[in-house]
């Protein structure tokens, strides 16, 4: 997800209703059967834990005030080469990293059992990298507010370069570890969230669900222009949106989700066709419709009441 614009920001923001891979019925040797909702998603304070480090990753993933977006607005400083002479805005956001940090270490202090082992790793590792980082910016960030840059000639930012990059590049290495930990976790509890639903009689609200995990590779493989995968993942999205569609028109005229349901159906189908668009005109443009289609299904989702 860490390579997509919006989208990766949104599915997680969801995070105890979405997956983030596709997942079938039955359960084969990519997709085993569902577990429990217990055994796949563990204890009250497992999922507190997920929930905190869901949190955290969207703040350190967010198309404003996140790292990778700052780590490409100080590339774009070229510091090595740039000239005193010059305005420089240096990048940063300390208090939401700060808030970032603070949410991991809330996570890690709970115990999540063996459903949390491998997120906790990953943020065994990260937090120091995100630290690296805060610290080079609560630096960095007042001698380029008083231009004291120009008092030195960017001796201390050039100086100071080659630690910042290392904390950016190991910030990116982590929260990438940390999406793949979240993501086997979500598919897990998930997948048994969905089959409870069905067998609870929720068929409508397990079918959203199982179109939007599917959309949310769908889109990830659009945004990377991978073709290949986005044509091979289109039949089954497609087959979702019809099978949400059918179980919408199943329900109650007078239910809460039907009519947001509907929507959901009208964004995935009009991201499908956005894509069969951007497919024939090569247009970006297009490409990042199916984004913005796909988020208007987010928030959409948003306003879902699944039940407990």
């Amino acid at each position: 997800m860490i390579s997509r614009t919006n989208a990766g920001v949104a599915t997680l923001a969801i995070a105890a209703a979405l997956s983030l891979s596709a997942c079938g019925d039955r359960g084969n040797a990519e997709n085993p059967a569902p577990k429990s909702v217990t055994q796949a998603a563990g204890s009250q304070a497992t999922q507190e834990k997920m929930d905190l480090y869901i949190d955290a990753f969207n703040a350190l993933i967010d198309d404003s005030w996140g790292v990778t977006k700052y780590y490409g607005e100080y590339q774009k400083l070229d510091i090595p080469s740039a000239s005193a002479t010059a305005t420089l805005y240096f990048p940063e956001n300390i208090s939401h990293l700060e808030r970032a940090i603070e949410k991991l270490k809330q996570g890690r202090a709970l115990n999540g059992g063996g459903q949390g082992k491998k997120a906790d790793e990953a943020v065994d590792k990260l937090i120091p990298q995100l630290e690296a980082l805060l610290a080079q910016w609560r630096t960095l960030d007042p001698y380029f507010e008083s231009r004291a840059y120009r008092e030195d000639n960017l001796a201390k930012a050039k100086g100071a370069h080659p630690a910042l990059m290392q904390a950016y590049q190991g910030g990116v290495s982590g929260i990438e570890a940390l999406d793949v930990a979240l993501s086997e976790y979500q598919r897990a509890s998930n997948a048994a969230k969905m089959e409870a639903m069905r067998k609870a009689g929720h068929a409508a609200e397990a079918s959203v669900l199982d179109a939007m995990q599917k959309a949310d590779f769908f889109t990830n493989a659009v945004m990377e222009n991978n073709k290949a995968e986005a044509d091979r993942l289109l039949p089954d999205l497609e087959a979702s949106v019809a099978k949400l569609r059918e179980e919408q028109a199943k329900m109650p005229s007078d239910s809460r989700n039907r009519s947001t349901l509907n929507s959901i159906a009208d964004n995935l189908s009009g991201m499908i066709g956005e894509y069969r668009d951007f497919k024939q005109t090569g247009a970006d443009g297009y490409r990042e419709q199916v984004v913005d289609s796909y988020n208007s299904a987010i928030g959409n989702m948003n306003r879902v009441e699944l039940p407990a």
